[in-house]
Order: structure tokens, then C-alpha cells, then sequence
């Protein structure tokens, strides 16, 4: 892929974009590609719970029913519950709702 920027590489292998990792570079060779991506603008917000994953199985569920959202667990140390939907209203109010019926690991300062 051509760089504007500078001079750090990027490439398509079979459908895989691999751009450079210095941002302003980064940023103008996407430029160049950004026509070849389609689809609907996605937003995503991120619930760190403090729970067991094997625990959040019933309120995951019953989020997933009251909300138009893509939820993903991704469990280490705590389990990060990530949502994603194409309206930001949504995926706010699902984040509220979930946050409010879970253990929220708190911020170590």
C-alpha cells in the first residue's frame, strides 16, 4: 500500500489490511483504503464486572432480550463485558442497565 506519510510499510494480503503502527502514517494509508470497508458505523462502550463469567450467564441473557446489542465476555482477573450496537442510545442505555445489576470491579488508584 502506498504511504504518504512516510516510509513505514503496509501491505493487503488475502483480504487482510496490515497498516503501520506510527498514527499519522497509519491514518493516511487508511485514507487510501477507507473505500474498500462497507457497512454500518458500530459504537462500543465496556462494563468491567467483578463477578465469576459462569454467574453472569442469566443477566447477559435477559440484556441480550431487552436490548438491540452484540455482547461479548471476555473473562481475566474480572470479566470485561463488551457491547456493541449501530445506535450510541442503545448500547448507553444496555451499559446502564447491566451496570446497575452487576458487581463493578472498582477503579485501583
Amino acid at each position: 500500500l502506498p504511504n504518504t506519510a512516510g516510509v513505514a510499510p503496509g501491505a493487503v494480503v488475502e483480504g487482510v489490511y496490515v497498516l503501520p503502527g506510527v498514527p499519522d502514517e497509519m491514518k493516511a494509508m487508511f485514507e487510501g483504503v477507507a473505500g474498500e470497508f462497507s457497512g454500518e458505523e458500530t459504537v462500543s462502550r465496556t462494563v468491567d464486572v467483578d463477578e465469576p463469567e459462569s454467574e453472569l450467564i442469566d443477566r447477559l441473557s435477559e440484556l441480550r432480550e431487552r436490548f438491540d446489542v452484540t455482547v461479548g465476555s471476555y473473562p481475566g482477573d474480572s470479566v470485561r463485558v463488551k457491547l456493541t450496537a449501530t445506535d450510541e442510545a442503545t448500547v448507553d442505555d444496555a451499559a446502564r442497565w447491566l451496570s446497575s445489576r452487576v458487581d463493578l470491579v472498582e477503579d485501583a488508584e
